[in-house]
């Protein structure tokens, strides 16, 4: 009877995982795998495939329109984030930002850039678009220090506005991998150390909620051991026993793997440190308009790039003291929804239609997703009342039909004609994915393992950018210059994290919120005059990971700090991360070394690459 139990046990246990390791020795191979659709994807690929002619590189793209350019092009925004160096008046990124820029001006239209950037792309023979697949699972050496594949896994929206899964897992294995997604989804899952959204800010700035060390640590020891009631969590029901049969069957899957020599990966954040669980800053979902009328106004610039397409800023005198606008806000900010002065952008020349960067949508915790749910890929440790993705996108759509926000969108000077623009069934017209600013950052590869992660954690540091010099020898950023792979440059433009940062004491509405949130970095006011004040260095060191040798993150989760990342979010600065990226996997296919192990030579040269071949701007005195 022992031998029959047994019998069946090792057939329901152990032969899947032998299968699995079957499929992973047998799965399609690559030499590089991108993964993301944005703009620090596009740029990595364009230049590992056009510099490795010879080698197979595959561009994993996780959302579900076939449109390169992400938040670009899908996400709707198309107002590019640019500041120019007031020393020279030039825009100190270069490379793939600077080949777009120069064709679609300050403004445009996301479909022409979507093209643009598959006219580029489709030239290259040795490059797969892999469309509409997420990751499912990672699987590393049996050491856990080198990527090895991925499993994917098909994407659709259902009726209810959530993302599904379909079809069965396909799996991809690779020699060298990049991160250079809008919500670091390769690096969480994959365990590669990270820290989550402001989690490095000085615990003295934070609310309560967010302040407590080791939360997420003991939330993770209560999942295990099955004290959270998985209703709360939004799990079926039966979750403690699925995952108890999935944990004794998850032993012997990983010995199986581990004898086969691979490692299947778990999410985790920044090994070693025992960090608060701390929010991201407020997303934003990208909305179309129409009957907007360009003029001359008090509290509205409109501006004709030399394309013809339009664009607008402003609103702060609205946004502040409109009574209909504080209204809106006063009773949509504690649902989570408020609307900030805004930015706006034509869809494309003589277009009647455009696209509007104006409501923020609090607490959403950009590494949940519908579609996790129930398995080892979902946060657990995310706060209390945050919203996942497609929950977030769902009640945003909800809210723009409501009378209310028209009400309210019109009240901005250019606007009050604004009608918003929807499709046959009568849905506004919005970005197919959220404009998530921060989810997650890596600590700096052979940093110090201490109790609590702070700012120097991490490659770029908010004093280097805060203090960057002019020039090499001078300024915080300075180190960084040996080392530079490209610069990066903006204002600390942070958009709140919860909606109380948008009020004062005395309940009046402010704007910018980075002097109130971030006093000890006072001077960062938009203006000519505010710091940062010179571009930034940006080392190698920011696209590593600091635990798998073969990954390089260009994306929203590279090794750059919170409040650092307030100025090198916007997609110029990660364009640049993603041709520094895309030509050193590349060079470490071809010499058959990790990026992690070279030295001071091998970055030189992928400097030379940069600059020579592909139009990269390193130098700040030669701009």
């Amino acid at each position: 009877m022992l031998l029959v139990l047994g019998f069946i046990l090792s057939a329901k246990l152990v032969w899947p995982a032998t299968r699995l390791l079957y499929e992973i020795k047998r799965a399609e191979h690559v030499d590089i795998v991108i993964y993301g659709g944005g703009l620090a994807a596009c740029a990595a690929a364009w230049k590992a495939a056009s510099f490795a002619s010879d080698k197979r590189v595959a561009l994993v793209v996780p959302y579900i329109a076939r449109q390169y350019g992400g938040l670009a092009t899908v996400g709707g925004q198309n107002f590019w984030d640019v500041r120019y160096w007031s020393r020279d008046g030039r825009l100190p990124q270069g490379g793939s930002f600077a080949h777009w820029f120069y064709h679609t001006g300050p403004f445009y239209s996301p479909a022409e850039l979507a093209k643009l950037i598959a006219k580029e792309l489709e030239k290259l023979p040795n490059l797969v678009t892999l469309w509409g697949l997420d990751i499912t699972a990672v699987y590393a050496d049996a050491k856990g220090e080198r990527l090895r594949a991925l499993a994917l896994r098909s994407l659709e929206r259902g009726p209810e506005g959530y993302v599904h899964w379909k079809g069965k897992e396909k799996l991809l294995k690779a020699k060298q991998f990049i991160d250079a997604s809008e919500d670091g989804r390769l690096s969480f899952l994959s365990g590669s150390g990270v820290t989550v959204g402001r989690a490095d800010w000085p615990a003295v700035l934070l609310p309560e909620v967010e302040d407590p060390l080791g939360t997420s640590a003991s939330r993770w020891k209560e999942e295990a051991a099955g004290y959270l009631l998985p209703e709360k969590l939004g799990f079926p029901r039966n979750w403690i026993e699925l995952f108890t049969k999935d944990a004794v069957g998850r032993v012997f899957r990983e010995r199986i793997l581990q004898l086969g020599g691979y490692q299947e990966l778990s999410p985790s954040i920044s090994p070693g440190k025992t960090n608060r669980v701390a929010r991201q800053q407020a997303a934003t979902l990208m909305f179309k308009v129409k009957g907007v009328r360009p003029g001359l106004y008090k509290d509205m610039v409109f501006i004709r790039s030399p394309q013809g397409v339009w664009g607008a800023y402003g609103g702060l005198r609205t946004y502040r003291e409109n009574p209909v606008v504080t209204h809106f806000n006063k009773t949509y900010g504690p649902q989570g929804f408020a609307l900030k002065p805004l930015n706006a952008a034509q869809d494309g020349r003589d277009s009647p239609e455009w696209w509007v960067n104006s409501l923020l949508i609090f607490n959403v915790d950009g590494r949940a997703h519908f579609r996790d749910r129930g398995s080892s890929r979902y946060p657990l440790d995310k706060l209390p009342g945050t919203l996942e993705t497609d929950e977030a996108w769902v009640a945003a759509r909800q809210l723009l039909l409501k009378p209310d926000f028209i009400h309210a969108l019109r009240q901005f000077p250019g606007f009050e004609e604004a009608d918003l623009v929807k499709d046959s069934t009568g849905q506004p017209v919005t970005g197919d994915i959220l404009y998530l600013r921060e989810t997650v950052h890596q600590l700096r590869r052979g940093g110090g393992v201490g109790k609590e992660a702070g700012d120097g954690d991490y490659a770029v540091t908010a004093l280097e950018v805060y203090l960057a010099g002019r020039g090499p020898g001078e300024g915080a950023d300075a180190d960084n210059y040996v080392n530079r792979i490209g610069l990066g440059f903006y204002w600390l433009d942070i958009n709140g994290y919860r909606f109380e940062d948008l009020q004062g004491e005395d309940g009046a509405f402010r704007w910018p919120v980075i002097s109130y949130l971030r006093p000890d970095f006072g001077q960062s006011l938009p203006g000519s005059t505010a710091r940062p004040e010179n571009p930034v260095y940006l080392p190698f060191e920011a696209i590593l990971s600091p635990r798998f040798s073969n990954l390089l993150v260009p994306g929203v989760a590279a090794s750059i700090s919170s409040l650092a990342w307030a100025e090198l979010r916007v997609l110029p600065n990660q364009a640049v991360l993603g041709d520094a990226a895309g030509v050193a996997a590349a060079y470490a296919v071809e010499q058959g070394i990790d990026p992690a192990t070279w030295g001071p030579g091998e970055i030189d040269e992928i400097r030379r690459i940069l600059v020579e071949k592909y139009g990269a701007r390193v130098d700040k005195e030669f701009l």
